[in-house]
């Protein structure tokens, strides 16, 4: 299936039909389909902090805010005209994630749900940061939103579990070996020291 803009409410409200209409019409010409192929796509920017996502988007986003007001006439943040107000505007309706890794990690959680299942969250382009930012952005997606969805963090956190739970049996393993290691070189020293006869 092709990207569909997810987030805004017209895309989101019909994420829960979208699939069932595309199996019907795939059926119709003898094809199957599969969730993994299935791709969404909607507008994020992704900064350590709330506070940084917010200044890191002051240099282009009103830009971008614009256009789509002026010449696609889509009023995508009412009658915001401050920055700020657009990034309330945008993050209060799911049009877009302008925040933290754990905000574009809700959005994601929120798209699943709604949708029941897709493969692959696509970013939709855009130059509301400069690019340091966008490709810090980038990153941070990448680092600290993809792994909660791909299985991959949950195969950390266990084994942070595992070597949590087992710490004292480690920590007393490595004295042991440290204090042999001592016992050890002191016998070997001892041994090439000459004896006084």
């Amino acid at each position: 299936m092709q990207p569909a803009l997810a987030t805004t409410t017209g895309g989101f409200d019909v994420l829960g039909s979208q699939w069932g209409i595309a199996e019907e019409k795939a059926a119709e010409y003898g094809q199957t389909l599969d969730r993994a192929r299935w791709r969404l796509v909607g507008p994020m920017h992704v900064a350590p902090t709330m506070d940084q996502a917010r200044k890191d988007v002051e240099f282009g986003l009103p830009a971008w805010v614009d256009y789509f007001q002026r010449v696609a006439a889509l009023p995508l943040v009412g009658d915001a005209t401050d920055t700020q107000d657009m990034v309330d505007a945008m993050n209060a309706t799911g049009l877009a994630v302008i925040g933290t890794p754990d905000d574009a990690a809700r959005q994601i959680e929120r798209l699943w749900e709604k949708s029941q299942g897709f493969g692959t969250y696509l970013f939709m382009t855009h130059d509301w940061a400069d690019r340091e930012a966008t490709l810090r952005s980038y990153e941070l997606f990448q680092r600290f939103v993809a792994p909660r969805f791909q299985g991959t963090l949950a195969r950390l956190e266990a084994s942070r579990d595992w070597a949590a739970a087992n710490r004292g049996e480690f920590i007393g393993r490595a004295i042991q070996a440290v204090g042999k290691a001592i016992q050890d070189h002191v016998a070997e020293k001892a041994e090439r020291t000459p004896k006084a006869s």
